[in-house]
């Protein structure tokens, strides 16, 4: 039996999203998201949500022209919807976007509908230019959440954090 203490993962991405000065979270409400969700909104983060990811992706867009700190976050099965907006919007003009993905369509998926993107999410990503960093392990979660962070909004670069099945036990939705 194992009793090391369960690290809590959604705070300590949350957290690291607070230290690096996030100051907005655009999203589109996943159960997996909701720890993250709930910890920015307590402390102190603007919370928008919308319909559909594109829409996060215009919206942080605005909020980082402002000279805001935004995340987008959202499921991987809304990746699809949001690609044209990263393309043609936050990647040609280096505007930084740290997005959270909530992994669908992986290890444990029950739904088919899920799974082609679940599948090319990594490499829709790639094909933009936008690095991706997987998270299997609480243990991993702050230390990869900064380092997105910093490729945001040092480097000017969207970077992605990838919440896996594996954060829940390898069962999706967890």
């Amino acid at each position: 039996m194992d009793n090391a203490p369960r690290l809590d993962w959604p705070a300590a991405v949350a957290d690291a999203l607070v230290a690096a000065g996030i100051t907005v979270a655009a999203y589109v409400p996943d159960t997996r998201l909701q720890g993250i969700l709930s910890r920015l909104a307590d402390n102190g983060v603007c919370m928008r949500s919308l319909t559909r990811e594109e829409e996060c992706i215009g919206y942080a867009a605005g909020q980082r022209i402002a000279g805001r700190r935004p995340v987008v976050l959202m499921q991987s099965s809304g990746l699809g919807n949001a690609l044209n907006a990263l393309g043609s919007l936050a990647v040609p003009y280096r505007l930084g976007l740290p997005l959270v993905v909530s992994m669908r369509g992986t290890l444990g998926e029950a739904n088919p509908s899920q799974v082609p993107l679940g599948r090319s999410a990594v490499q829709f990503l790639s094909t933009l230019g936008i690095q991706a960093f997987s998270v299997r392990s609480a243990a991993a979660a702050a230390q990869v959440t900064a380092g997105i962070a910093t490729l945001a909004f040092q480097a000017g670069d969207c970077a992605a954090l990838m919440l896996e099945p594996e954060l829940g036990g390898g069962r999706e939705g967890s």
